[in-house]
């Protein structure tokens, strides 16, 4: 007895299944690109106001580029203000 797993489900079921798999990635993206936006602004502020000032932009603008960049921008942000490169 052969069960062929889409003869129980209507093409919107199948649809609707489609999407939201194709839909949770990018949710999970965002949702991690907002995490590390926020993580940045708060280290860089918190670096703004102990040592005066950052590499190359304000707070406001890294966190900005680390919502559109990502975890690369993010990486970046680290090895410029943290990484012992920086303390060079």
């Amino acid at each position: 007895m052969k069960v062929d797993f889409y003869n129980n489900f209507t093409s919107e079921q199948l649809m609707t299944f489609g999407v939201f798999w194709n839909v949770l990635p990018m949710i999970a993206g965002l949702l991690v690109h907002l995490a590390f936006s926020a993580a940045v602004f708060n280290d860089a502020n918190r670096l703004q106001n102990e040592q005066g000032n950052l590499a190359f932009v304000n707070a406001w603008l890294w966190s900005l580029a680390v919502l559109v960049g990502g975890v690369f921008v993010a990486l970046a942000y680290w090895v410029i203000h943290h990484s012992s490169l920086a303390k060079h």
